[in-house]
């Protein structure tokens, strides 16, 4: 399991790697390109893999070692690779749920002979869809199967996480449905209703069969010191989703933040590379209207609208330190992602708030984003209709969905273009929303039925290569027009992006 690094150890990290939020370190660098490698010279790994695989490495301290065999790597694949789990090259599951006469196989096997029954007796569709299709008794026999289907699943699911047992850095162990239980009462608002739903779809299938747990699992079980860690993705992006080959990426947040949350208690975590700036920012926020009402400021990028759970430090936190005799709560009336800057609207009572909520749902506001783009344009002007569900297993991604999707429809225009530090030619685009999803405007410009062409600086949905060449994400609200939520007069605020539309500078 353990591979010896094909690079010169100059230093190790003073810390160990923030799963969240990090950039990967030259280390992992080098034990990522070992992996690629040897997955393209296995031709059946290869073919698996080219069809979309996260793949993880850990740097880790062996004691004892040989002098100048100190510092060796493990790597690991998320799920299965060739319908396995047991690859040499890899790291074991933390639980093998794969073993020919386990308890997971068996209940599999009755769920799935349930699920032939149920295919056999729907040959007119679904039966809960349509109903006139199907006599009373046949309904009722469908429907006593889906409940034994879903009962069978949801008690095979409770036992299966009681089997992936974790260790974390201080030898402590725990199954991962207590992981998940302990950490929904410290962060859950309503704990009573998660108690009473505990077992009911609460914990995402397949956690703990990702990358960073099983690495951080055989590093702890084998007495290895964790230096830094690194996910990266080989293969066609999912369809829904936008994954770039060969691309490091955070630790999915669904699964395994409960679970990493628990494994890296013990070592030395380096703080997110977000929280280090973020409240330098708070400096940078300029007012750009104000009024007895409300008021408009430019958001820099990389601030928070509002706090998370993950950081307090946000346009909410300037808000308080500004307006400390503030009778009436100043919010925000929207929200701008932490990447975007420009125009955000304040409310500076209850009912300027609850007026400006409304026009926002009900589409009066127009807003105007300008944009760089990584790749040209085969068309200048258009509109883009791709309905959008967050990626429950990592949030905040979202993907496209044409059943659970909800309706996102942008227009757009090519305004200019500008020069980054390389030379290399990027459009700029306005963008106007028709509504206002979570990510509309990133998707809609990076997935392949959009514009193919991601903002530059998304680390979410970008090349990791153009992110290096832009400071930030080149996505800013630079217009916003509405009804005066008081007066009812029109109001058209304006904020100019810091990036010239025409410029042939370099950024």
């Amino acid at each position: 399991m353990l591979h010896r690094l094909n690079a010169i150890v100059d230093s190790v990290p003073e810390k160990f790697t923030n799963p969240f939020g990090y950039e990967p370190h030259p280390l992992c660098i080098a034990a990522a390109e070992q992996v690629k490698q040897a997955v393209d010279s296995h031709p059946d790994w290869k073919k698996d893999a080219a069809l979309g695989k996260m793949f993880g490495v850990l740097v880790v301290q062996v004691p004892n070692a040989p002098v100048g065999e100190e510092i060796q790597f493990v790597a690991a694949y998320s799920g299965f690779l060739c319908g396995r789990n047991d690859i040499d090259y890899f790291v074991p599951p933390i639980y093998d749920l794969l073993l020919p006469q386990g308890r997971f196989q068996i209940e599999q096997a009755e769920i799935s002979h349930i699920n032939e029954q149920i295919r056999d007796l729907e040959v007119h569709g679904n039966a809960d869809t349509f109903t006139q299709a199907y006599s009373e008794s046949e309904r009722s026999y469908i429907c006593q199967l889906k409940r034994l289907r879903k009962q069978k699943s949801e008690e095979l699911q409770d036992w299966l996480f009681e089997q992936y047992i974790c260790l974390n850095a201080r030898g402590e162990e725990r199954s991962v449905m207590q992981i998940f239980l302990d950490f929904y009462r410290t962060t859950m608002l309503n704990l009573k209703n998660f108690e009473k739903n505990a077992k009911n779809h609460h914990i995402p299938s397949g956690s703990g069969e990702c990358c960073a747990p099983k690495l951080l699992q055989y590093a702890f079980a084998h007495h290895l010191k964790p230096l830094c860690m690194a996910e990266f993705w080989i293969g066609a992006s999912p369809r829904e989703e936008v994954r770039h080959e060969g691309q490091f990426y955070p630790a999915c947040r669904k699964k395994c933040r409960p679970i990493l949350k628990f494994m890296l208690q013990g070592l030395d975590v380096e703080e997110s590379k977000y929280e280090q700036y973020n409240a330098q920012l708070l400096k940078e926020i300029e007012i750009i209207y104000e009024e007895e009402y409300m008021l408009a400021i430019n958001k820099p990028s990389g601030l928070l609208s509002v706090p998370s759970r993950e950081s307090n430090v946000s346009v909410v936190d300037w808000l308080q330190r500004r307006y400390t005799n503030m009778e009436e709560c100043y919010t925000p009336a929207h929200r701008l992602d932490q990447g975007t800057s420009g125009i955000l609207l304040i409310a500076k009572n209850v009912k300027v708030l609850s007026r400006l909520n409304k026009a926002f749902a009900q589409h009066k506001v127009r807003k105007q984003y300008i944009a760089v783009l990584e790749k040209p344009l085969a068309v200048t002007e258009g509109v883009i209709d791709l309905p959008l569900t967050k990626d429950s297993n990592d949030p905040p991604r979202q993907m496209v969905d044409r059943v659970r999707g909800k309706q996102a429809v942008t227009r757009y225009e090519v305004v200019g273009r500008i020069n980054d530090s390389t030379g290399a030619e990027h459009p700029v685009v306005a963008f106007y929303p028709e509504t206002g999803r979570t990510h509309q405007l990133r998707m809609h410009s990076a997935h392949e039925e959009g514009l193919h062409s991601p903002i530059c600086g998304d680390e979410l949905y970008g090349n990791k290569e153009i992110c290096n060449i832009f400071p930030r994400l080149m996505l800013h609200a630079s217009s916003i027009e509405f009804n005066h939520p008081i007066t009812g007069q029109p109001l058209t605020i304006t904020c100019p992006p810091p990036f010239n539309p025409c410029s042939s500078a370099p950024i």
